[in-house]
């Protein structure tokens, strides 16, 4: 009765442990785990699966794989995750208890998953790490099972020996750990001859030595280290390395500590103790591990794909003012939603790349690609995007989907076959490709598709390359190009106001205002060209022909009087309120601060106030 009472208490334990840690990883790594969807493409092929399956370890990367396409719903990572986590404890444990049968040990059992899940926060770490430590714990249960009261030490050798090879072909290079704690479990449990498990170290080293010898891994790093389960071009953090060798120094702890606990009382005060000495550890950690930026954006990247336009925004907006990451999701979700212009001053803004921020370094950026191909600048986007399938674990598949509409635009159906063919090849994105195939080969119906339709009448009609001062460079062929293409016309005011360019705002007005794309001016343009006649007609003339503008330049700027403006969309509403924005600000000046109140969602509070 006794035992059975501890049987139940221990699998509450260990239900426990899953709930604990499935809500911990929902809670800080949800996003992340999607994210880790959006970096492999897993296909039901069988060219795929054999190229995976036949290598060393390759067993536990197609398991990886083949879990991680689920997390495309956002609560399957957490939960499968947490499960296996658990289940790797609980055959911990089965293994542990041999060495001692009494429960104090039990905190050791989790030292693994816990660090296990510390790896996870490392997005170069790969998900298969935790299939093929899942893959060794049970060929080292099967071990242990298996030769438990053989009295023939060479058929223990046999099985230790066989299970080492397999292990190997199916997990890789987590086969040294399985030979380290097969040897150090008999030698410990005192079993008959346990030196002979030294062989299962030998052949470890010795099919790690092969597969650099054959050329199937580079290194002997990635054939005796977890560096295998990491991105090859980065030095791993030795985090990594504790999920690996805690079991191991947990078997030696507890056949030295066993001795010196007598009775139940010391039992129960060393499992205590373990256990707050864990999880504080564990804590600190973990939470000092976390990379909050990056979870961020993982969260914006989720939202952006699923066009959860408003809980982008609302997420996004929190943090728009100090990160143009953010800025760029913000005003992704402003012009989806069809109020980017209108409504660019009523969120953070800090200069033209809160629109469209270009990073120095080479790394594909997916968030930019998001945003040219919103922008219309599709010869930018299918470069990035290509360049962002270019990863170790397959396609991104979001990228994917990008490439092949592109390719429908420009027309290239026998290149859009084959994305169409793989995508069908995957269980999220079948059918949203089978759909597309309706357009191979079809122009008549790709021009009549709202979206492919504009994409196609947007390119420029001459090559040139794109990117290379500033994305209104290319907004400005697109909108020659199709001037009805509203999102790029947005995008590009936006950008301009932005900028503070008033000069380049009324020359914008000037050359679409009228189109089908600018047919009414939105009231934070209205504002800045308002504010762009005010400022020449009161501009001193002969300070401004002194100072640079030629005569032809200064008729220009003063050809924009208020009869332009309201020919040019502003109303009378903007000028009225402008006149008034003017007498509030010359109080301002009269150290009366709060008079502008009321005006500090308008282009005229950004230009003068706003640093960029």
């Amino acid at each position: 009765m006794k035992q059975r009472y501890q049987k139940i208490l221990v699998g509450g334990v260990f239900l426990f442990f899953f709930l604990v840690i499935g809500y911990l990883l929902y809670d800080t790594l949800r996003f992340s785990f999607f994210f880790r969807e959006q970096q492999q493409l897993f296909l039901f092929d069988k060219a795929y699966c054999l190229k995976l399956i036949f290598n060393p370890g390759g067993f536990a990367v197609w398991f990886a794989r083949f879990i991680v396409q689920f997390f495309r719903v956002i609560w399957c990572g957490p939960i499968v995750t947490g499960g296996l986590l658990a289940l790797i404890s609980f055959i911990n444990w089965r293994i542990l208890r041999r060495l001692d049968n009494l429960n104090w040990s039990l905190p050791i059992s989790f030292i693994p998953s816990l660090f296990l899940s510390v790896s996870l926060l490392d997005s170069y770490y790969y998900y298969e790490g935790i299939t093929a430590y899942l893959f060794f714990i049970i060929g080292l249960l099967l071990y242990v099972k298996l030769s438990d009261g053989i009295l023939k030490s060479y058929f223990r050798l046999l099985i230790g020996l066989f299970l080492t090879i397999i292990v190997y072909y199916v997990a890789g290079a987590v086969t040294i750990l399985f030979s380290v704690c097969a040897f150090l479990f008999d030698l410990l449990a005192g079993k008959k001859n346990s030196l002979l498990g030294l062989c299962y170290l030998l052949v470890a080293v010795f099919l790690g030595f092969l597969s650099v010898r054959w050329g199937i891994e580079g290194l002997h790093m990635y054939t005796y280290t977890p560096a295998d389960y990491y991105e090859i071009t980065l030095p791993m953090p030795f985090v990594h390395y504790v999920s690996w060798w805690s079991l191991p120094i947990g078997m030696l702890f507890i056949f030295i500590v066993r001795n010196y606990l007598k009775n139940l009382f010391s039992s129960n005060l060393m499992e205590i103790f373990l256990s707050v000495g864990i999880l504080f550890c564990y804590s600190k950690i973990y939470y000092s591990s976390l990379d909050h930026d990056l979870q961020k954006f993982y969260q914006n990247e989720y939202l952006t794909v699923e066009e959860q336009w408003d809980e982008l925004l609302k997420f996004s907006a929190k943090n728009a003012s100090k990160s143009y990451s953010d800025a760029n999701y913000m005003n992704l979700a402003l012009i989806e939603k069809g109020i980017l212009t209108n409504s660019l001053f009523d969120y953070p803004q800090h200069g033209p790349l809160s629109i469209a921020f270009i990073s120095n370094n080479k790394v594909p950026d997916i968030r930019l690609a998001h945003v040219l191909f919103t922008m219309g600048n599709m010869a930018a986007t299918q470069n990035l995007a290509f360049n962002a399938c270019q990863i170790p674990n397959g396609y991104n598949p979001t990228m994917l989907k990008m490439i092949l509409q592109i390719d429908l635009m420009r027309g290239a159906y026998p290149v859009a076959l084959k994305y169409i063919e793989l995508l069908e090849k995957s269980l999220f994105y079948s059918k949203w490709a089978t759909e597309q195939r309706k357009f191979l080969f079809n122009d008549e119906l790709v021009e009549q598709d709202a979206f492919l339709g504009m994409g196609r009448r947007s390119f420029p009609k001459e090559e040139a390359f794109v990117l290379y001062n500033s994305p209104m460079d290319d907004l400005y062929k697109i909108l020659d190009t199709n001037p009805e293409n509203t999102k790029a016309m947005d995008y590009a005011l936006a950008y301009l106001l932005l900028a503070k360019d008033i000069n380049h705002v009324r020359d914008f007005v000037d050359r679409y205002y009228g189109t089908s794309g600018l047919k009414i001016l939105p009231i934070p343009v209205q504002e800045a060209l308002i504010f762009y006649s005010d400022y020449y007609h009161t501009l001193d003339e002969d300070y401004a022909l002194q100072h640079g503008i030629s005569k032809e330049q200064l008729a220009y700027h003063l050809s924009a009087d208020l009869e332009y403006c309201q020919l040019h969309g502003v109303t009378t509403e903007t000028i009225e309120r402008f006149v008034r924005f003017k007498e509030a600000y010359g109080k301002l000046r009269q150290n009366q601060s709060t008079v502008l109140v009321g005006y500090e969602k308008t282009f005229w509070h950004y230009l003068l106030f706003a640093q960029i």
